[in-house]
């Protein structure tokens, strides 16, 4: 936590299911939201809904495959806040053809760019940032137990599938 008590969390992928639900956690928590994702209009509901239950909320609409467009939210976040506390890499996306002989290789090359290069885009973007705080924390939404990287803070206490590495 800051001096002033002010937290600063980016959640990629806050415009929809869990990445909506983190943020009005975060947000009735008392962080300062800021949600990213590439749908403008379900991004702007998702920030009228926690400022109406009197949390603070802000939208970036964004692509995190694009290394360019991660790098300049985390710039902008950093430029209005001067920090950024937590990363919550909720950003997703799955194959709509899953089996192996069905599934087609320009629909996994995009699995790849965003559910993994987006991580690393993101992560790279703000951990410079972090670093200077003394507070890299970031959370990474995907199938099965949570894993988080040095405190779990977003909740007072963690959910079970939630491991926290110190």
């Amino acid at each position: 936590m800051t001096k002033n008590g002010k937290r600063v969390a980016w959640v990629t992928g806050g415009g929809s299911g869990i990445g909506e639900a983190g943020a009005e956690a975060l947000a009735a928590d008392g962080w300062t939201v800021v949600i990213s994702g590439r749908r403008k209009d379900a991004l702007d509901t998702v920030v009228a809904k926690i400022t109406k239950a009197g949390g603070t909320a802000e939208a970036i609409a964004l692509d995190v495959a694009k290394a360019d467009q991660a790098q300049k939210a985390a710039d902008q976040i950093v430029a209005k806040h001067g920090r950024i506390d937590l990363l919550v890499n909720n950003a997703g996306i799955n194959v709509p053809k899953r089996s192996w002989k069905d599934m087609e290789l320009d629909g996994w090359d995009q699995l790849v760019q965003v559910n993994l290069n987006g991580v690393l885009y993101c992560m790279r973007a703000v951990l410079p940032t972090m670093r200077k705080q003394q507070t890299a924390r970031s959370s990474t939404s995907r199938p099965g137990p949570a894993v988080t990287s040095r405190r779990c803070r977003a909740r007072p206490t963690p959910p079970p599938n939630m491991r926290c590495w110190p």
